[in-house]
């Protein structure tokens, strides 16, 4: 094996997709910051935006939200739907666009979140936009994504002879393209996300008038990495990021 590959290629031998249901990273790693950073969930109004198949809404509604499941892909709230059926959780599902959510009234959520989708947004202006108008006053937007500051197009690990990790090299961050990933969802049609810099999430919010609050870069926990001893790199190098914004009171 060459002593560079993928960052992707590198590190998820054995592990599934950071957004698919069962991906590891994704429940073990990401979900938890999210559900933490969201604090009690029970009795608010919850949008979740780029929901896919579902995993997520029914995470927040199983806590006692009240959720609306917004996608763009009809496939995947199909998907949602199918699996709602059987599970009945308070969930209502629409297919929309994240840039046209005009289905929904304005000022209606407590908090929007969205786990893993911003990288496949492509007008991120005009889905913070809809946010603004979609959240109360006081409300949060809180989302994860790839880490961007290591999860890019030119990242790659370095292994000695032995095939150990030694260290990451990163390049080109501040080239902002898209590019194909295996970080998202397989059964989701888009197969690219877009890499961005920080500052560009950060100014898209603050454009609209979000506040960010909190960010967090999420480790496994000890207990975690006794179960998936194959996440430690992540103990190392962040593979997500979770960002808090807050639509402040006037």
């Amino acid at each position: 094996m060459s002593h560079e590959a993928s960052i992707y290629e590198q590190i998820a031998e054995g592990i599934a997709t950071y957004a698919g249901e069962s991906g590891d990273v994704q429940r073990y790693i990401v979900a938890p910051a999210i559900l933490e950073m969201i604090g009690p969930a029970n009795g608010k109004e919850i949008l979740d935006l780029y929901c896919g198949a579902g995993y997520f809404s029914r995470r927040l509604a199983s806590l006692g939200a009240k959720v609306t499941a917004v996608d763009s892909s009809e496939r995947l709230i199909g998907i949602a739907r199918e699996i709602n059926d059987r599970e009945r959780f308070r969930i209502e599902y629409a297919v929309t666009e994240p840039t046209d959510l005009s289905v929904i009234e304005d000022s209606v959520f407590d908090d929007i979140v969205c786990n893993m989708g911003m990288m496949s947004i492509r007008d991120m202006s005009g889905t913070v936009a809809e946010l603004a108008r979609l959240v109360k006053l006081g409300g949060r937007f809180i989302f994860s994504i790839v880490h961007p500051c290591f999860c890019m197009p030119d990242a790659c690990w370095i292994r000695d002879p032995d095939g150990k990790l030694l260290y990451e090299a990163v390049d080109n961050y501040f080239s902002e393209r898209w590019w194909p990933s295996e970080l998202v969802s397989p059964i989701r049609e888009r197969s690219k996300i877009k890499h961005r810099t920080l500052s560009s999430y950060v100014n898209a919010l603050s454009a609209r008038g979000f506040n960010v609050r909190r960010i967090t870069e999420p480790r496994p926990s000890s207990d975690v990495l006794i179960l998936k001893p194959q996440l430690e790199v992540f103990d190392r190098v962040p593979a997500a990021m979770v960002i808090e914004a807050i639509f402040p009171y006037l």
